[in-house]
């Protein structure tokens, strides 16, 4: 049945489309723009830059209004002649880096994870000099988070609250009173005009964002006001807390915020890529138990990945450097209807690689964006970061290309330097309808859903409760990266296409519509067991989730279905013992 409804949806999408398409060659100009491919070759790329800020630099050095110019094409943030930036140090040099930062005319806006990232701008100008400094390891963009919602998309209550049986924990009278619940999102567009009705009469607001105030938390995106809907209308008596982040340190700063205001619970509709090996490790998974040893329970979404992402180890049999898929072509190429090359991109392009090589991190592999040309694919845009070895450089790839253009477009991964086949994990996040056409669902769960202290959900739709065609599935890689060794997530599965006032009637899904209903549950559940800790709740969630898939612990549901059962029962959790998903064992 699923498949059927990704069928007729599709179906409807291509039509939708082809009228697009129509209407758009009528246009007498069709337009293209992309990341340019960088101007600097293999042998001159500063190690301690990623290859974008690398062209910028080069770009600066001829003149700043080209760098700007570099630099919104590849969709950096710029402030006048600043880029936003995030700096490697270490603990000991951090107050030197900060030095070269200012001196050069820049501006630190954050630090973190130990003292080893610092956050803020840099003239386009002082790249390579910043670079230089013995104290600064690796400059890059920062790491931003993603909307893990699908890009199809009076007052309003979810058809979760039903599914769930939360109309009968309301009427015993547990409405999450006493319950404070954070929503990390980028942006709570409308969110005041729905205080008192779709909202609580109050909430309080933070914006972590740099160079915003808290008045533009209600901006950029809907998205987070509709999880706040969603947590609302299962919670009504729940305080609700929303901050507007951008970057992974910016999550960080909200996560220290939340912990200061005392929350019990938050709720992430956000996925994260290239920050970790994605095996449940790392500074994200450490954050994420920061706040489980303050006693919060972290709910979050698996991700929208499960038909835009591949994964396998490298393989090349020919003359040429770059990785052969599946098919014998080095060349993975978006497809809309699962057979032909032959689509159009509009709009934002996003493509990212990791791979197997952390410790090290002296295997060398560049991602390129490819376009056909006749019986020829050429670059458009790349991402050639150097991986030789040096400190706070990532075995990690991201393109970001603005595209507007009719015609088939891939990705190539090429090897620059390696002597072991490593295991790649690519995500093309956005790209549901165009997804690759050779995908993989397994380990398309996305960074910081594969920490083992958050409780990571799966979608499914509300209306027949199947499993949405996007949902991210598991396990998560095996230690540094690797194709096996992995442990099961997701953990439980939440409902999309739900109606609220942001999105309207039936139309907000995705992961992110699943994650605040279990948010919400838990938020019920506490109301009634005050005692609980996040071990506990997340014990009685699952516990009550009704069975999906394969018996018990699945990659594609988690435990099962959302659900609070008997709002009477009084079942203590505690011989449900909780262990950490790092301990489980992929299926």
């Amino acid at each position: 049945m699923m498949e059927n409804q990704h069928s007729s949806f599709l179906g409807g999408a291509k039509l939708f489309l082809s009228l697009l398409i129509l209407s758009l060659m009528l246009l007498s100009n069709v337009s293209i723009s992309q990341g340019a491919s960088p101007p600097v070759g293999d042998d001159e790329r500063n190690p301690k830059l990623d290859s974008y800020l690398a062209n910028v630099a080069a770009a600066a050095e001829v003149s700043v209004g080209e760098a700007r110019a570099l630099a919104e094409s590849g969709s950096l943030r710029l402030s006048g002649d600043l880029v936003h930036v995030q700096i490697v140090t270490h603990a000991p040099g951090l107050d030197g880096a900060v030095q070269a930062i200012t001196g050069a005319g820049g501006e630190v806006t954050g630090v973190g994870f130990g003292d080893t990232l610092i956050q803020g701008w840099l003239p386009v100008d002082a790249l390579e000099a910043v670079a230089a400094h013995e104290d600064v390891h690796f400059i890059r963009r920062p790491i931003q988070a993603f909307l893990v919602e699908s890009l199809y998309i009076g007052n309003s209550t979810t058809e979760g609250l039903a599914v769930i049986n939360g109309q009968a924990w309301h009427t015993a009278g547990y409405r999450g009173s006493g319950v404070k619940i954070g929503v990390i999102d980028l942006g709570f567009i409308g969110y005041s005009r729905l205080l008192g009705t779709d909202l609580p009469a109050s909430v309080t607001v933070r914006n972590f964002v740099d160079g915003e105030s808290d008045a533009q938390a209600d901006g950029t995106t809907e998205h987070g006001t509709a999880c706040a809907e969603v947590i609302s209308d299962i919670a009504p008596d729940s305080e609700i807390y929303l901050a507007k982040i951008y970057t992974e340190l910016d999550l960080a700063e909200a996560v220290d915020w939340l912990i200061t205001q005392r929350v019990d619970i938050i709720s992430t509709s956000i996925g994260i890529y290239n920050a970790t090996p994605g095996d449940g490790a790392g500074y994200l998974a450490d954050l994420v138990a920061r706040a489980r040893s303050a006693g919060i329970l972290w709910v979050t979404a698996a991700g929208n990945d499960r038909e835009s992402h591949w994964g396998g180890v490298y393989n090349n049999i020919d003359v040429d450097s770059f990785h052969e898929f599946a098919d014998g072509n080095d060349v993975n190429c978006f497809t809309f209807d699962g057979q032909t090359c032959s689509i159009f991109f509009l709009g934002m392009v996003n493509i990212f690689v990791r791979w197997s090589d952390w410790e090290d991190v002296d295997e060398d592999y560049n991602l390129h964006l490819v376009r056909k040309e006749g019986d020829v694919w050429v670059t458009v845009a790349s991402s050639e970061d150097v991986q030789n070895g040096g400190p706070g450089q990532t075995p990690t790839e991201w393109i970001s290309a603005l595209v507007f253009d009719f015609a088939p477009y891939g990705f190539r991964i090429e090897r620059v330097r390696g002597d072991r086949p490593v295991n790649f994990e690519v995500f093309t996040p956005g790209l549901i309808i165009f997804r690759p056409l050779e995908f993989l669902r397994a380990r398309s769960i996305a960074n910081l859903a594969d920490s083992p202290g958050a409780i990571t959900v799966a979608a499914l739709d509300v209306n027949n409760l199947t499993q949405e065609f996007y949902s991210s599935e598991g396990p998560t890689n095996g230690p540094g990266g690797a194709e096996t060794g992995g442990f099961t997530k997701p953990d439980i599965s939440g409902f999309a296409n739900v109606s609220t006032q942001s999105y309207g009637p039936g139309v907000f899904n995705g992961t992110s519509a699943a994650t605040p209903h279990v948010a919400g549950a838990a938020a019920l559940a506490l109301s009634a067991h005050p005692d609980y800790d996040p071990n506990q709740l997340q014990s009685f969630l699952e516990e009550r989730a009704l069975d999906m898939g394969d018996a018990g612990l699945d990659l594609q549901f988690g435990y099962g279905r959302l659900h609070l059962g008997d709002a009477q029962s009084n079942v203590s959790p505690d011989h449900f013992i909780y262990l950490p998903a790092i301990l489980n064992t992929a299926r």
